[in-house]
């Protein structure tokens, strides 16, 4: 489940260069969206928690692939502990797999990987996205 959850956050990305404290971003479009995936793997690997804090909405739950909800504060923490057991580890950008749908003011995301699909969900208000929802569902081995 670590690899599986570490993958998923992976798959969410990293905006290389982006600095630590740096806010979600402005763009109301797919690159916005973009942007603040890579950021949020970038955030969860260094443990940024005010960059989390930022960019999820107060009411943010991430629901794994085995039903376990885990809310805003539950994903700080991890991220903080993950950055605390895995120094200096580098977030890769948002994988080609990925796809990004912007309707109006929401966006959805859907990371397809391996063992994994996931989705993400933000909306845009207050001139930035934040993210408000988060589901994972294991992919079943081919018969």
């Amino acid at each position: 489940m670590k690899a599986l959850a570490l993958a998923v956050v992976l798959s969410i990305a990293s905006l290389s260069g982006m600095s630590a404290a740096a806010t979600p971003s402005a763009d109301p479009g797919e690159a916005g969206v973009r942007d603040v995936e890579n950021g949020w793997s970038k955030a969860f690997v260094t443990g940024d928690a005010a960059y989390l804090d930022g960019l999820l909405d107060a009411s943010y739950v991430s629901v794994g692939s085995k039903g376990n909800p885990r809310s805003k504060a539950e994903i700080i923490a991890l991220a903080r502990s993950y950055a605390t057991q895995h120094p200096g580890t580098q977030a890769t950008p948002l994988p080609a797999t990925s796809t990004i749908a912007v309707k109006g003011t929401a966006a959805v995301v859907t990371h397809h990987g391996d063992s994994e699909t996931s989705v993400d969900v933000f909306y845009y208000a207050d001139g930035r996205w934040r993210a408000w929802y988060s589901q994972h569902t294991a992919i079943s081995p081919a018969k």
